[in-house]
């Protein structure tokens, strides 16, 4: 069978995920191809991947989360929704799969060929969480009418080009994340949803083929401090947080890895500190193991990682989702929110502006109760064993075959 595979271009890990998945049908004899933008087609070139190129109406502001820009200009979702549907009658594939992407259930329509996603329980159109909150946390209110009003201007823009092309108009840009089936990769104890028919978990799915620098010598091997990792990902970081959190980490007796994921600014940071050391890109799974302790923006890519290897986990957020499965983190006892949660303004910046409003004792304090509590490291257990049981990339790959 052949296999489309189209995801959104706001995260790498979305193109990961899709590379995972594409390796598992390589495998069992499948032709699979992967459509990315032009930015990540650099990044395929390099690890020498087969691949098309496609406009993504992420492009329009490179922004590593939904905005409103995304969505202002119809006549741009029409484009990227042909140029979809144009690949899709010269390649004709059997299926396609999504992820994250918010054009191809719509040109998969145009071109009558079955469409599936993959994407996390939280942006579910029937989810009852809200991104970011817990429940009855000041400022819920504010979030809730924030995220609707998007939800819906976003959608109102997607309605447009879809009338324009003869497809239904959509109430909430959530709907076109949803396909034939819609597969999520998370698990049903990390985020809480309302069942519904071909709503599937299959569990997290991990790339493990990350080009990555070597690892210096007797770097986790430290007997006398325990080691901490910070990585914000690949997209939306801070320098001055970054470089706060480290001199708070080894105020705190730790060893400190930074992964700096291709980001220049945290390669600069406290280069000739005995106890830091800093990596452009690593696979953090040869890390983990050795770790007690990973402060991240809460890629869910990252915190599954995490998960996985019994590491609790701070989250500095730079977007409503990544501060969600801080709240998720805390509601399984694994992990805790670094700052106060914060209404969506498209804006990244007032989660930092959070950071900075808190001392440095109340910033050990959230990291100390949450690896001091004895209860952490038995949640941890639990919770691996849970993801243990998983393998989402080959249960997606059987499901696909499947039809």
């Amino acid at each position: 069978m052949r296999y489309l595979l189209i995801p959104g271009n706001n995260s790498l890990s979305h193109v990961a995920k899709c590379l995972a998945i594409g390796e598992v049908l390589l495998s069992k004899g499948h032709e699979t191809l992967v459509a990315v933008n032009q930015k990540h087609a650099q990044f395929l070139k390099k690890i020498d991947v087969d691949h098309l190129v496609l406009p993504d109406i992420q492009e329009i502001d490179m922004s590593p989360f939904p905005t409103t820009a995304w969505f202002k200009q119809p006549m741009r979702i029409i484009d990227c929704i042909k140029k979809e549907a144009a690949l899709l009658a010269s390649y004709r594939p059997d299926r396609v799969l999504g992820v994250f992407r918010f054009t191809s259930k719509a040109s998969a329509q145009l071109a009558g060929i079955p469409y599936d996603s993959l994407i996390c329980g939280c942006m579910l159109p029937k989810s009852p969480e809200v991104l970011g909150f817990s429940k009855n946390e000041a400022g819920i209110a504010l979030q809730i009418e924030n995220l609707k009003g998007f939800y819906q201007y976003a959608g109102l823009k997607m309605s447009i080009a879809l009338n324009s092309l003869g497809l239904s108009k959509i109430s909430d840009i959530r709907y076109m994340l949803k396909g034939d089936r819609t597969f999520l990769w998370d698990i049903p104890e990390f985020a809480a949803i309302r069942k519904e028919k071909n709503i599937i978990h299959v569990g997290p799915v991990f790339w493990d083929h990350w080009p990555h620098d070597r690892m210096p010598k007797n770097t986790i091997s430290s007997d006398k401090h325990p080691l901490a990792v910070l990585t914000f990902g690949t997209c939306t970081m801070s320098v001055p947080a970054a470089k706060r959190i480290v001199g708070i980490l080894l105020d705190l007796g730790y060893y400190v890895i930074i992964v700096a994921g291709g980001q220049k600014g945290l390669l600069k940071i406290m280069p000739q500190h005995p106890r830091v050391t800093t990596i452009n890109f690593v696979p953090l799974r040869k890390i983990f193991p050795h770790s007690s302790l990973v402060i991240c923006h809460g890629g869910q890519m990252t915190v599954f990682d995490a998960l996985s290897n019994n590491t609790p986990i701070v989250v500095m957020p730079f977007q409503p989702e990544q501060a969600h499965n801080g709240v998720c983190l805390e509601r399984l006892g694994c992990g805790c929110r670094l700052v106060p949660p914060q209404p969506f303004r498209q804006n990244p910046w007032v989660f930092t502006d959070a950071l900075n409003a808190m001392s440095d004792d109340e910033i050990k304090s959230k990291i100390k109760n949450l690896v001091d509590n004895p209860q952490t490291a038995s949640r941890l257990a639990e919770i691996k064993e849970i993801l243990d049981r998983y393998s989402g990339a080959d249960t997606l790959a059987a499901m696909l075959e499947v039809g």
